[in-house]
């Protein structure tokens, strides 16, 4: 039985390392190990005999697809985290702003660069910064 290492790590057998890629040919009775079996099963290992395709024996294994699934859940989630802090961070933003006197309002509205008349009434000043920051 020939197999090849679908994996992106070494993989010790008969105690020789089979680089990630390479084949190696089997005794008859090693392809019935446990181990070698749960690899083939997993993905780990492929049966090079089985597997003349050479873009399928250049697939990643399921092993490695289980663990990308992994590390994109945990980015998707931390992404989510990100954006519920700054939506929380807005919105405290705006509750200052609403409960400012018209003095700290032109001051704010200012330093945000935008454009500010004397006549300008406090719910206009209002209106003005929420619609900047939102």
């Amino acid at each position: 039985m020939k197999i090849i290492n679908k994996s992106r790590k070494i993989i010790g057998i008969n105690g020789e390392a089979l680089l990630p890629g390479a084949t190696v040919e089997l005794s008859d009775g090693a392809g019935n190990h446990p181990v070698i079996a749960d690899y083939i099963k997993k993905g780990i290992l492929a049966d090079a005999e089985k597997t003349s395709d050479v873009a399928e024996s250049e697939s990643i294994s399921d092993f490695e697809r289980a663990k990308i699934a992994e590390e994109a859940i945990a980015q998707y989630k931390k992404e989510q985290e990100e954006l519920l802090a700054a939506q929380a961070a807005k919105e405290d933003e705006i509750k200052e702003v609403q409960s400012m006197k018209k003095a700290d309002l032109q001051t704010k509205a200012v330093g945000m660069g935008l454009e500010v008349n004397d006549d300008d009434t406090v719910d206009t000043l209002r209106e003005k910064i929420i619609a900047a920051i939102g």
